[in-house]
């Protein structure tokens, strides 16, 4: 049997079974989650986040996790002592798990596009809007936090987003800054402080590579990450609020800023009209009623990733790789039946 057979075919029944089955397990514990949005909107951020990325991620790392422990531990399948003298000639699991991280690596790559554009600076406009949005973050210690990581550009057709995985910025267009009151201005930074503080265009890629990774489990998956995008983008709002933005100035800001550029991906106005209706309702009742700190998350984001992550990658060294097993079985014995 050609060493590529299961490779091939094994990757294909992980993206398209596999990681859509995981998709509905996911997409059942969100629906119980979301369910008459008992603790409100914003419930759960971290949770759902986790299902969300994990439903695609997790499987792959443990088939990819199994595939390698068995090529280097020369522990192969049935499948393979059937087809080879011994586990030791049988190189088909470390081929299947290349096939994977490929998959991945493929993913990943195709949710970046766009996401590092370079942003020109450029223009007197774009130096007197840094020296107004400098003195007033200077001015508000709620914004001390974006010091240094505030980028004024006239690139046309940019109104506010923040960019970088590693070390966020927020980049602001002088039109659209222009067009602001200092207390829009400042609201609107308050609000993009939030997504710097937590690396939200990490978290938007991750979660944007988890959807394209598994496109049939993104069709179970589309109205709970809408979902998802709308209550992030409204904590954002609340906790610009709760450190001291106007509610009303922020929603005005919102409403001038619901036409980003493409170069976007984490933007202050980036969605929706429905998500943009529900995030000014939201911040019209907090101009009547100041907000309080919802539920608890959770723990951080990438702390828990981590440690799911590590968990699916020993679990196949501890417990056993009898899944890839079977799956490596049933793919040559189909493989066999076909071509007799």
């Amino acid at each position: 049997m050609s060493e590529i057979t299961f490779p091939l075919l094994g990757a294909m029944f992980v993206v398209l079974v596999v990681l859509p089955l995981s998709a509905a397990l996911a997409k059942a514990l969100l629906l119980w989650l979301e369910r008459d949005d008992v603790d409100g909107p914003l419930h759960g951020l971290t949770l759902r986040y986790l299902l969300l990325v994990g439903s695609s991620f997790l499987p792959l790392a443990w088939f990819v996790s199994a595939g390698l422990h068995q090529a280097e531990s020369g522990v192969a399948s049935l499948a393979c002592l059937w087809d080879h003298y011994s586990a030791q000639d049988c190189q088909e699991s470390g081929y299947f798990a290349l096939a994977l991280l490929l998959v991945v690596l493929t993913s990943l790559v195709t949710a970046s596009g766009g996401s590092h554009k370079q942003i020109g600076k450029g223009s007197a406009a774009g130096t007197a809007l840094a020296e107004r949005i400098a003195r007033l973050v200077q001015a508000n210690p709620a914004l001390h936090y974006l010091r240094g990581r505030v980028v004024a550009t006239s690139q046309p057709g940019l109104a506010m987003g923040t960019h970088g995985w590693l070390r966020p910025r927020v980049v602001v267009g002088t039109a659209f800054a222009n067009s602001l009151t200092d207390d829009m201005l400042v609201s609107a930074l308050g609000h993009e402080r939030e997504h710097v503080r937590a690396l939200d265009p990490m978290r938007f890629f991750l979660l944007r590579a988890a959807l394209v990774v598994n496109p049939l489990g993104r069709l179970l998956l589309a109205p709970h990450v809408a979902r998802w995008y709308a209550a992030r983008e409204a904590h954002c709002d609340r906790e610009a609020v709760l450190h001291g933005a106007a509610p009303l100035s922020l929603a005005a800001a919102i409403v001038r800023a619901a036409r980003p550029g493409p170069t976007e991906q984490v933007a202050l106005g980036a969605l929706g009209t429905d998500i943009l209706r529900f995030r000014v309702d939201l911040l019209l009742a907090f101009a009547e009623r100041r907000p309080s700190r919802c539920c608890h998350q959770g723990p951080s984001v990438f702390p828990a990733s981590t440690v799911l992550l590590v968990i699916a990658v020993v679990l196949p060294h501890e417990t056993g790789t009898v899944a890839l097993d079977l799956l490596h079985a049933g793919t040559e014995r189909l493989v066999s039946l076909l071509l007799h």
